[in-house]
């Protein structure tokens, strides 16, 4: 809500009305749902749009720290009237999707409610609205989010709303939705409306897993170009055959070492075909340790081609690709996943490599086909890592 809005003005108008239809419902009640997703106290909570206080003030009765932001002036007088001697920090005239007297504190929150508020905000508004909301989250922190699906009174600026708008703006901020409930009953008995409630999550690096993707960014030896590759082709895979992922073990999962093989042809491919210098004293494909007879061989099939489940392969460019598959495979596991190591010198990665067996009478890549090359153990919070920051990670 914009603290000079019509949605404002339509809050100053009908402060008492509504704030004592926001009393009647007990938060306790109204809030079950976020028992196991609040932090230990004392947190630091922010309650954004709080209205009559209601849900601010049960949040501090459980010990919590809570800053209340409200743009209407009418209902903090209102929530001051039912809740004189509450321990709430309010926030007077502040609103999405500026929130600039809450950034001016400096603060960061374990924890964010909007209950009843996200309609408010205008869509053209609400990337920048969530990305404010999201700089004031502390690394694993929550924020929990109702999305009203309804009418609303005229002048009171509702606007339509959905979980898959939540789920895009989580992608593009690396958040991701923990929890989803729909179809909820409205509590104040209006048949017209029902809600959705959802659990937005920041995650915590205590993992360890953003530093390794930095140290492997930014390391300058002689592998970088090919550590880069790889990394490459992992984000690719995370983003675009998750599926493929092979849970191994608590810490690990399983990629097919074809389908890493097979991302790296497609990505080298369209670069090579434009003679692009992979470093400055590396242009062509002389000094490119994959670059033999299989993947000279490929000569016109596109990088386009080069993707699961295709098929219908001739049986030139079948020997080919498979005999490609091998050197790159051979190249990633003795360069990038020998040298991309933890701090202790152990690989971060582990090639489990099988004997190439003969080429398939028809070519198809599909799992069982790259699998047979071997598969490869990703750490399961460097996997997690890349599958949610791809869109920040392979640009760098």
């Amino acid at each position: 809500m914009r603290a000079d809005s019509l949605t404002t003005n339509y809050y100053d108008a009908h402060a008492p009305q509504l704030a004592a239809t926001y009393e009647s419902l007990e938060a306790a009640r109204l809030n079950a749902w976020l028992r196991d997703s609040l932090p230990a106290a004392p947190a630091c909570v922010l309650d954004v749009g709080a209205g009559s206080g209601r849900d601010a003030v049960w949040l501090a009765s459980l010990g919590f720290d809570v800053v209340a932001v409200e743009p209407s002036a009418k209902m903090v007088k209102e929530a001051r009237h039912f809740h004189p001697e509450s321990p709430v920090h309010w926030i007077e005239g502040d609103s999405l999707p500026g929130l600039e007297r809450t950034l001016r504190r400096g603060q960061a929150f374990d924890f964010i409610l909007l209950s009843a508020v996200w309609m408010h905000v205008p869509p053209t508004d609400r990337p920048r609205a969530f990305r404010k909301l999201v700089s004031l989250m502390k690394p694993g922190a929550r924020m929990a989010i109702t999305l009203r699906h309804g009418p609303g009174a005229p002048g009171q600026g509702v606007h339509e709303v959905s979980a898959a708008e939540i789920e895009a703006l989580c992608r593009d901020h690396g958040a991701y939705v923990e929890q989803r409930h729909e179809a909820i009953p409205d509590l104040g008995g209006r048949r017209e409306v029902s809600w959705t409630q959802l659990i937005v999550r920041l995650p915590d690096d205590g993992t360890g897993a953003l530093p390794l993707l930095r140290q492997i960014i930014l390391n300058d030896s002689k592998e970088t170009t090919y550590k880069l590759a790889l990394l490459r082709a992992l984000c690719r895979i995370a983003d675009g055959a998750a599926g493929v992922a092979r849970v191994r073990c608590d810490d690990h999962v399983a990629l097919p070492l074809g389908l890493i093989g097979l991302y790296w042809l497609r990505l080298f491919k369209p670069l090579l075909k434009e003679s692009l210098p992979q470093s400055a004293d590396n242009v062509g494909l002389a000094k490119l340790g994959f670059v033999k007879e299989g993947y000279r061989a490929l000569g016109p099939t596109s990088h386009l081609d080069l993707r699961m489940g295709m098929t219908g392969f001739d049986v030139a460019n079948a020997r080919a690709l498979h005999a490609a598959l091998g050197d790159a495979i051979r190249t990633i596991t003795s360069m990038p996943m020998r040298y991309i190591t933890q701090a202790d010198g152990t690989p971060v990665f582990k090639p489990e490599l099988r004997r190439r067996g003969a080429l398939p009478t028809a070519l198809r890549l599909d799992e069982p086909y790259l699998a047979s090359f071997g598969e490869c153990l990703v750490p399961s919070a460097l996997w997690v890592a890349l599958q949610r920051y791809t869109v920040w990670i392979e640009p760098a």
